[in-house]
């Protein structure tokens, strides 16, 4: 195996783990727990998974994938793994909400006078005032998440330009200029490089940067991060943009050799290229440009004014129907101490589901599984460069007819 290159095909990837530069046994890679853990838990591991880092990633909730059919069944009420109910932020909201609703209740339950229930009033105009709240509130968070989901879609796009650039290169650079196995190996080192930096630039802890864990990666080399450094000294996006840049001037080279065949290949090649790049500037746009925050804030604070008024309304809701001429009314108790906690739960379950997706790039267990990407790019180059070389005997030959015009046939 050559030094620095990445090497792997499907049917190698169960019996070995590849990295950049070496190959490691599958069994050593799996002891190897600081070398083998996913990129949500370190970066700097990367291609692909051994069978048990599968369902180790699975296990940790960060399987990209799941199946519809279980969901739709009531088995979906054992799912947990990568999904809202283990989100601590709406734990903690919730249990603010139940302590709040319980000292309510416990506090009016005790000093409850003779007229509570007149100065309560009839249940249901207490919930005519909350379904005002709340339709206002459902519509304005319908409106927001959509706006989320599409942004987050509109990203999953811009990764796939970044695919799409590394691939249409790969394939017409080593289909129809040069089968330069270095260059070849570069265009898709750089492109995974690139989106390397996005994620990178998401996950990155203090004291690290993006181009230090692409270079503990096996991306990038010393010489290449100190030119991308010498072109600007920070930001990461720059650098992925930058990497692309430089494939530009490979392709334009290529053209000045004769290799490229004529202007319209060249702007073939060119547009692959501006896909890639593209790709990497559509995503640092949307991260830079999130949803005014005046709309977030009011949105925000609406909610949490519902929910608290919701459940103090409630909870002394509850203790009129615990007490008074009736009695103990059980089934109306449920009702209201149901709806002030289910509610409140509903809509904080929604903004933090929102709060995951603004940021499709980090380690939540939703958010986009960089080995995923990594390992797309890496097998389809490998298969396109040697793509040439394993033709059937259909496709080998030399002897196609030309196209006839004007005649029969």
């Amino acid at each position: 195996m050559e030094e620095g290159k990445a090497v792997g095909s499907a049917g190698d990837a169960g019996s070995e783990e590849f990295f950049i530069g070496t190959t490691v046994p599958a069994a050593a890679a799996a002891d190897a727990d600081t070398e083998t853990k996913p990129l949500r838990h370190r970066l700097v591991s990367y291609g692909g998974l051994t069978e048990s880092e599968y369902h180790l990633a699975t296990q940790d909730g960060i399987s990209s994938s799941y199946d519809m059919q279980t969901l739709v069944t009531w088995r979906v009420f054992t799912m947990w793994n990568g999904t809202i109910v283990t989100n601590r932020t709406l734990w903690l909201e919730t249990l603010m909400n139940a302590v709040l609703y319980w000292i309510v209740f416990g506090a009016l339950y005790l000093v409850r006078w003779k007229d509570f229930s007149e100065f309560v009033g009839k249940e249901a105009s207490i919930r005519a005032f909350i379904a005002m709240f709340s339709t206002l509130i459902g519509l304005l968070l319908s409106f927001y998440t959509a706006l989320n989901l599409g942004r987050w879609w509109q990203m999953r796009c811009s990764v796939q330009h970044i695919q799409e650039g590394c691939k249409k290169l790969t394939m017409m650079l080593s289909q129809g200029v040069t089968d330069d196995e270095a260059l070849l190996d570069i265009i898709h080192r750089y492109a995974r490089a690139s989106l390397f930096l996005v994620f990178a630039s998401s996950q990155v802890e203090p004291g690290q940067t993006p181009l230090t864990l692409a270079l503990e990666a096996g991306l990038l080399t010393d010489e290449e991060v100190n030119k991308l450094v010498a072109c600007h000294e920070h930001k990461a996006f720059v650098h992925a943009e930058t990497l692309w840049v430089w494939l530009a001037n490979v392709v334009t080279r290529l053209n000045e050799q004769g290799l490229v065949k004529g202007p319209p290949h060249y702007c073939a090649l060119m547009a692959a290229v501006e896909e890639g790049r593209s790709g990497v500037a559509d995503i640092q746009s949307y991260l830079e440009t999130p949803i005014p925050l005046g709309y977030v804030h009011l949105l925000c604070l609406m909610v949490k004014l519902h929910n608290v008024i919701l459940t103090i309304l409630m909870a002394m809701t509850s203790v009129m129907l615990a007490g008074g001429d009736k009695g103990f009314q059980p089934v109306g108790v449920f009702r209201t101490a149901f709806r002030a906690f289910f509610m409140p739960f509903l809509y904080n379950a929604i903004l933090n589901l929102n709060a995951e997706v603004v940021n499709p790039f980090g380690s939540d267990a939703a958010d986009f599984d960089f080995q995923n990407y990594d390992m797309n790019m890496r097998m389809n180059t490998n298969s396109f460069k040697r793509a040439a070389f394993n033709l059937p005997t259909s496709l080998a030959r030399n002897d196609f007819k030309a196209f006839k015009t004007g005649g029969a046939a």
